[in-house]
């Protein structure tokens, strides 16, 4: 089965998305564990965006394959669009959070605050580039006929 761009950029996203809700859901562990409470909304929002993409990405990859009944372009852009805004929103949130944290050195818990906004702002990377691409496709095939069986004018009679 050949790749193109945009599978690989599917593929990546999910392992992505799957690596930061691990990160995160372990922040959100240390946060209930070391501190008797709960777990601070940007934690939960990116546990929220990884979820999220997750099933963005299956209905964006996985539909027009197998249930191409279901699948709507227009709906797959926004989307991605959508879900692009979530991780830069969360990633900023989350990163105004880690900042406070100052030098991690060995501190686990701070290391993976740390590496969930890398991932985060990755996966922002990732889904803009996805919505960059479904928008470019959409405007390109946007009210032409794609067919080519009359490409040249035709002679009206008498004119």
């Amino acid at each position: 089965m050949a790749y193109n761009f945009v599978s690989i950029a599917h593929i990546v996203a999910a392992v992505f998305a799957i690596i930061e809700l691990g990160l995160t859901a372990y922040v959100a562990s240390q946060y209930n564990l070391w501190w008797y409470g709960y777990s601070p909304s940007r934690v939960n929002f990116m546990i929220f965006n990884s979820v999220w993409s997750l099933l963005v990405l299956l209905y964006v990859g996985v539909t027009p394959l197998y249930m191409t009944s279901l699948f709507h372009k227009l709906a797959a852009l926004v989307l991605n669009a959508l879900t692009a805004v979530f991780w830069f929103a969360g990633s900023i949130a989350l990163a105004v959070l880690v900042s406070v944290y100052g030098d991690c050195r060995a501190n686990t818990f701070c290391g993976a605050s740390e590496a969930a906004v890398v991932f985060g702002f990755f996966l922002w990377a990732i889904f803009t580039f996805l919505t960059v691409l479904d928008a470019l496709e959409s405007l390109r095939s946007r009210g032409h006929n794609t067919g080519t069986a009359s490409t040249k004018p035709h002679a009206y009679p008498g004119a």
